[in-house]
């Protein structure tokens, strides 16, 4: 999944959310900015937790 993908699933999501009341816009607008912003935290904190995993087999012993 790249950012477009997570941010559109995020965005639906939200917009789900607010089945009540109909959104302006503007609103809809701003959730796909909040998408956005999420999904591209989402990937910086994964791709730290990748980062961060042991390599398996990385320790050799002598």
């Amino acid at each position: 999944m790249d950012i477009h993908d997570i941010a559109l699933t995020l965005f639906a999501q939200l917009v789900g959310a607010h089945r009540g009341a109909p959104l302006d816009a503007d609103a809809r607008m701003e959730l796909g900015r909040e998408a956005y912003r999420c999904a591209e935290a989402f990937i910086a904190a994964k791709d730290l937790y990748i980062r961060e995993l042991p390599v398996p087999g990385g320790e050799q012993i002598y």
